[in-house]
């Protein structure tokens, strides 16, 4: 199975082929973290971030939040 970060940023890169609004800057703004952070987290350069916030995550992309979870080794 993918890691947590690359995993995240093929889904993000697949809805933004249809929709713009899943840019990384503006789902950083919708979940409230830095768009510099999520980057690094993409990259694999920065751990995965709070639980609260991968739950976030997984409602913005239209993701099953615990398997973004089990990704992040938070389950």
């Amino acid at each position: 199975m993918k890691e947590f970060g690359p995993y995240l940023r093929a889904r993000r890169e697949a809805l933004r082929e249809a929709d713009r609004r899943f840019s990384l800057r503006q789902v950083a703004g919708r979940v409230g973290i830095e768009p510099s952070y999520l980057s690094k987290v993409e990259r694999g350069e920065e751990a995965p971030p709070s639980e609260k916030t991968i739950r976030a995550i997984a409602v913005d992309l239209e993701e099953d939040a615990d398997l973004l979870l089990a990704l992040a080794g938070k389950i």
